[in-house]
């Protein structure tokens, strides 16, 4: 494969599909986007990518086919009870939309991991080249911490409802009960995504140029 891989300059040997593979469940696999990735970024996010899909598959207002992936979810926890304790470490009961639930934290640096990851690919199949640039990732969909246990003011509520209310491009895609996506092209190439997860948890990326960017 004589290409370059979607986040370095290393030559590709296989392709990445985006987002990762096993957050589609049997039945939902038909024409999913993939693009040239190297082994090193093919594979060393394994591990990460396995914990976003356990965490996004059981947030509370998900669809049918999250529980179908929540199938999947289960058993990597009854292969590896550890990996349960360690997603669901600290859980906390709390009242949403009248029924109980729970909360528990998440860890971002894995979390930013995996969506920085798929905002690299999704600008490489949008417009056919990379991005030399970072990514900003915000997750409105996850609660802040201060508010869910302690009542306390959100800090990102501006920043919540300025993202709401804006107007994203949707763009095509195979499986929508999965995965969807929208853009907002900003002023000098800037862009906003909108990814939406099992038709419930929404994560936003935008662009960052000014950062230097170590391949």
């Amino acid at each position: 494969m004589d290409t370059e891989c979607y986040m370095s300059d290393a030559r590709a040997v296989g392709r990445e599909h985006t987002p990762p593979l096993c957050f589609f469940p049997d039945g939902h696999r038909t024409n999913l986007l993939a693009v040239p990735a190297c082994d090193n970024h093919n594979s060393r996010n394994s591990k990460d990518v396995e914990y976003v899909r356990n965490v996004i598959s059981t947030q509370h207002g998900t669809n049918d086919v999250a529980s179908q992936t929540f199938e999947v979810t289960k058993r990597s926890f009854d292969y590896r009870p550890k990996l349960m304790e360690r997603t669901f470490r600290e859980i906390h009961p709390v009242l949403v939309d009248g029924s109980e639930t729970g909360t528990f934290p998440v860890d971002l640096g894995r979390h930013q991991n995996v969506m920085t990851a798929i905002a690299y690919a999704l600008y490489l199949h949008d417009y056919g080249e990379k991005h030399r640039g970072g990514w900003r990732i915000f997750t409105p969909s996850f609660r802040y911490a201060g508010t869910v246990r302690y009542g306390r003011p959100d800090p990102w509520q501006d920043l919540r409802r300025q993202l709401e209310s804006s107007q994203f491009r949707a763009m095509p895609v195979s499986e929508p009960e999965v995965s969807k996506y929208g853009l907002i092209e900003l002023e000098q190439g800037q862009l906003i995504y909108r990814f939406e997860f099992y038709g419930s948890v929404v994560v936003n990326a935008w662009t960052i140029f000014q950062a230097y960017i170590s391949w």
